[in-house]
C-alpha cells in the first residue's frame, strides 16, 4: 500500500521552493529533480515516517533550496496520511536549516 511512485514538493526556511518525483519501495527511497538525485532510506511505524536521504546535484545550472550546495544529506520525520506524507526534514550539521515536505502517491507498485 505505501510503496509506489509519488511527487514531492519541498519549501526551505531559506523560503526556497522546489518539486520533484520519489519512489518508495520497502525501506528503499530513490527519486530527483530537475538538478539532483535522492538515494535513501526509511523506516514506517504506524502512522509515522522517518528516515535518512543523501541528495546530489548532477546538473550544476541549478541550487538547491538550501544554495549552491553540490551534495548534502537531511533527516526527515512526519506522518503518513491516507495517499500523502507531511514531513519535516533537517539539513544535516546545521539543524536550524529545514525544508516541509509533502508528498503526494500517485501510483502503487
Amino acid at each position: 500500500m505505501f510503496n509506489g511512485l509519488w511527487t514531492i514538493e519541498f519549501i526551505s526556511t531559506m523560503n526556497r521552493f522546489g518539486a520533484g518525483i520519489l519512489v518508495l519501495n520497502n525501506g528503499i527511497l530513490l527519486g530527483g529533480d530537475n538538478g539532483y538525485y535522492y538515494s535513501g532510506n526509511y523506516d514506517v511505524k504506524d502512522s509515522n515516517i522517518r528516515g535518512t536521504v543523501a541528495i546530489i546535484r548532477f546538473n550544476k545550472n541549478v541550487v538547491s533550496v538550501f544554495g549552491d550546495v553540490d551534495q548534502f544529506s537531511l533527516t526527515f520525520a512526519g506522518q503518513i496520511k491516507p495517499d500523502s506524507v507531511e514531513a519535516v526534514a533537517s539539513f544535516d550539521n546545521t539543524p536550524d536549516l529545514k525544508i516541509r515536505i509533502i508528498c503526494k502517491k500517485k501510483v502503487d507498485l
